[in-house]
């Protein structure tokens, strides 16, 4: 009886409990059970009130007015979102979250909504043009989604929209005819941009939405011109229309706009001049213009937008000087202006007036002079790009006095003099780069205080001495991270760039630096590329116990180290590009090289005294493409397994050896490791976008034995040179299987035999030496061989013939393609045989001649006494002449 009077009372309270349950609050619960994961949304539950729920707002009499869900990780669909019971629903916001399917059609029963925000979803398919029905909507978001177009044509009038973004979708066609069609008077922001509209920009736009603040069309494929009819946009504020097919100069009327406050017309192909009319923009905030084929000078009427905070006018064709009425920008912050053929002096009022200077880039221009001393006046500069002009004259001191200056470049100028020891005090500095200068001197321990520097290149200048070194006792607060147990430069002096912990790239190569390499740098954990190539460093290379997992690029090239093969590299094992050609370092390659360096791709070890076998270890460097061994001593033969090296197997990529991306709020770098390669008989510098060659250079060694046909396998190998070697056997026959070599130099060596006829598969073969060698037969013709016509790379081959070298081949011996293989296969038989013949009828005349002397008696002593006569008769000869030749003589 008690059990089932308890039934009765649950029953009781369950029909309470569901009584009490809005419909609303139902309809929301429906929803969240379709979303995916663990209990999203934890609040929304029946034991809690439904205006309490998160992102839940009510009216006062309990009717949910708002959904405002905006990042709030949700995972699922709106297939079940609509329910007739949103009486009240004035705003749903469900903008930056997991959204996936379409947006359904019935949302556009929702009659009271106003606004609407689904961006930044994974939102797919077709705009339902039902949305057109919501009577009172006014700002409709559905940018950042992957929605498609939908049909525009259905689209009813929208009087009351005012915000509208579409933007970054998979939307195409023209521009969108629901929008031109009707007066969208109310309208005031409209974002199409990121998508795929395309053709002419339309005149109309002004009379259709006449009170428009906000328009952008960027990065889309609008063409033709900039409609004059947008200056009568009186409203508008913002416009963005960047980054797009543009022609046609740039309107003089934009100046019309009087409260212009953004103009972007960037990455078009506008061409023409910058109208002095822009000058007219009193509230312009920016002015972005870069890449658009501008061909003008800098109108002084520019000076007048003393608003101005941000101008890039960069990657245009813009010329003379700069004007100094620039000066009375004072709110300038950002000014940009690289990659144009901008020259003269930089104004000196600039530096004066424009003190709320944050960026200043005149990079890859032609600007001359001084750096004029009032940059000191700029203390609130942070990226500071000099590069690639005419300046000259020192270094101000006065940029010690920076204290926010975090990217100072001054590279590839004229500036004379040493580095001021007032350097030392911008101590914000993380990118100094002032390389291929006039620069001498020695380097200021002062930089021991850079300590927040992570790339300085001061490569390519006269900086004497050695890298300076600073006393314990002056060390900044902050030292370099190094194991707490290992002291094994504590109390030394130590290198001041050891000083730098966050330093990632050091390169101080093409100096005339000179001493011994600090061991210390070994230390420095963040260090990932260190070029001290080109300079008069010596000694061993030191060993040290750290085990530095950050370097990737070393470069000691062109310096005079001694001693073996570096041990310290062992622990290197991100290590990419090794260059420590062209020095006097001697011994083996060790073994261990193939497992203690295993992501090695560049290993240039050329010119210094390395001696013995090249060990087989190197084929497990799966990702070596440039092996450079040539000028050493290296003996035995090349090493079969050298076919396993896998990256020289596939076809070259376009990729370099080691990036190392420096990238910042105001500032990116790239910088690309660098190798001199004998590439195609001269030096050339391999860097950045042109990558490394793949390649194998064994050249002046002593080198003996065949060449290994198993090296064919290397199919996407563009350069073998084995020159200068004493090899010997034949060039392999399926060498034409190398389909992307462009180099090939086997010469001064003892190769023999034909040149196989499939080297004229070589449609990349651009430069082939052959020369010096035993090589026999004709020269092979057709395709890229006829270019390669000069008789010098066949020369010294006494049994070569061909046209190329002007000599007629005899029969059998003519010059070979391709087509030809069979019969020159049939041709070899019969000399096969023709020889084999002559042998035994030799051997056969032989000891039928011998055997008759040796078993005839009669016939051997008359064969002997002729013997004797013979004998007897040369030396009456000589006797004669010796008698001659000690006359004296008569003349």
């Amino acid at each position: 009886m008690a059990v089932q009077k308890l039934f009765h009372i649950s029953i009781f309270l369950l029909v309470c409990t569901a009584k009490a349950i809005n419909p609303e609050a139902e309809a929301l619960l429906r929803w969240k059970s379709t979303l995916i994961g663990a209990n999203p949304l934890p609040s929304w539950s029946i034991a809690n009130s439904t205006c309490s729920w998160s992102g839940v707002t009510c009216d006062a009499a309990g009717h949910v007015t708002k959904l405002h869900l905006s990042g709030f990780g949700l995972h699922g669909t709106l297939h079940a979102f609509y329910s007739a019971a949103y009486q009240n629903l004035i705003k749903i916001k469900l903008n930056s979250n997991n959204l996936v399917g379409t947006i359904p059609a019935n949302i556009s029963l929702l009659l009271t909504l106003t606004i609407l925000d689904l961006s930044n979803n994974n939102l797919v398919g077709a705009i339902p043009y039902q949305l057109s029905k919501l009577p009172i909507l006014v700002e409709v978001n559905l940018g950042n989604n992957q929605l498609t177009s939908p049909e525009f044509d259905k689209f009813l009038p929208m009087f009351s929209l005012k915000l509208l973004s579409l933007a970054n979708n998979n939307l195409s066609g023209t521009f969108p005819q629901f929008i031109l069609n009707y007066t969208n008077v109310r309208m005031q922001f409209l974002d199409l941009s990121g998508n795929d509209f395309s053709g002419l920009l339309p005149d109309s736009l002004p009379e259709m939405v006449p009170r428009l603040r906000y328009l952008d069309l960027s990065a889309n494929g609008f063409s033709s011109v900039i409609p004059r009819s947008l200056s009568r946009l009186q409203k508008l504020e913002i416009l963005l229309l960047n980054e797009n097919n543009l022609t046609g100069g740039i309107p003089e009327e934009l100046g019309l706009v009087p409260g212009l406050r953004v103009l972007s017309l960037s990455d078009n192909s506008l061409g023409g001049f910058i109208p002095a009319s822009l000058g007219q923009l009193q509230l312009l905030e920016q002015l972005n213009i870069r890449n658009a084929g501008l061909v003008s000078t800098l109108p002084p009427e520019l000076g007048n937008l003393t608003n101005l905070g941000h101008l890039d006018l960069a990657h245009n064709q813009l010329f003379g000087s700069l004007p100094p009425s620039l000066a009375r920008m004072q709110g300038m912050s950002w000014f940009i202006v690289h990659d144009n053929y901008i020259d003269g002096i930089i104004p000196s009022e600039m530096f004066s007036n424009l003190t709320n200077l944050a960026v200043f880039d005149v990079a890859k221009n032609l600007l001359a002079g001084s750096i004029p001393s009032q940059i000191g006046n700029c203390k609130e500069i942070i990226t500071l790009l000099l590069s690639n002009n005419n300046f000259t004259g020192s270094i101000p001191v006065e940029m010690g006095s920076l204290p926010n200056l975090q990217f100072l470049v001054m590279s590839k100028n004229h500036f004379t003099g040493v580095i001021p020891s007032h350097i030392g005090n911008a101590t914000s500095l993380k990118f100094l780069a002032i390389r291929s200068n006039h620069l001498d001197g020695e380097l200021p321990a002062t930089m021991s205080a850079l300590i927040n520097l992570v790339a300085l290149i001061l490569s390519g200048n006269k900086f004497t001495g050695i890298i300076p070194n600073i006393d314990n006792r002056q060390l900044p607060s902050a030292k370099v991270a190094k194991d707490k147990n290992d002291n094994s430069f504590m109390g030394e002096l130590p290198s001041a760039f050891c000083q730098l912990p966050l330093l990632q790239l050091l390169d101080l190569s093409n100096n005339q630096l000179s001493g011994e390499l600090p061991g210390c740098f070994w230390y420095l954990k963040d260090l990932q590329s260190l070029d001290l190539s080109s300079n008069a460093f010596a000694g061993e290379i030191p060993t040290s116990s750290c085990c530095n997992s950050s370097l990737r690029s070393l470069h000691l090239s062109d310096n005079n180290f001694t001693g073996c093969f570096p041990a310290v590299l062992k622990n290197f094992r991100r290590l990419v590009i090794l260059d420590l050609g062209n020095n006097n370092i001697s011994g083996v390659i060790p073994p261990w090289i193939g497992q203690s360096n295993p992501l090695l791709r560049i290993l240039g070890l050329r010119s210094n005294m390395f001696y013995g076998s090249i060990p087989w270890q190197l084929s497990q460097l799966s990702h070596l493409q440039l092996l450079d061994l040539a000028e050493n001593n290296f003996i035995g033969s090349i090493p079969e397994s050298f076919a396993n090296l896998c990256f020289m197997r596939q076809a070259p990529t376009m990729q370099p050896g080691i990036t190392i991306v420096l990238q910042y709020a105001t500032f990116g770098y790239i910088y690309s490791g660098t190798m001199v390669v004998i590439w195609k008989g001269q030096d050339y510098i391999f860097r950045g976008r042109d990558a490394f060659v793949t390649g194998i250079d064994l050249s002046a060694n002593s080198l003996f034995g065949a060449i290994p046909p198993e090296l064919t396998n290397l199919r996407g190998i563009q350069l073998i040179n084995m020159s200068r070697n004493c090899l010997s056997g034949s060039i392999p026959k399926d060498i034409g299987s190398l389909k992307f070599l462009e180099s090939l130099d086997l010469s001064w060596n003892k190769i023999s035999g034909p040149i196989p006829p499939s080297i004229s598969n070589l449609i990349f073969l651009s430069s082939l030496n052959l020369s010096s060698n035993l090589l026999s037969g004709g020269i092979p013709t057709g395709n890229q061989l006829q270019t390669l016509d000069d008789p010098s790379i066949y020369s010294n081959n006494l049994g070569l013939c061909g046209s190329v070298l002007n000599i007629s081949c005899k029969h059998g011996s003519s010059p070979t393609t391709t087509s030809d293989v069979g019969k020159e296969h049939h041709d070899e038989l019969e000399t096969m045989w023709m020889y084999c013949s002559v042998i035994a009828g030799t051997i056969f005349g032989f000891w039928i001649w011998f055997g008759t002397l040796f078993f005839w008696k009669p016939w051997r002593c008359a064969f002997l006494s002729c013997i004797d006569a013979m004998q007897q008769k040369v030396m009456r000869k000589m006797k004669h002449i010796r008698g001659i030749e000690s006359c004296p003589s008569i003349e």
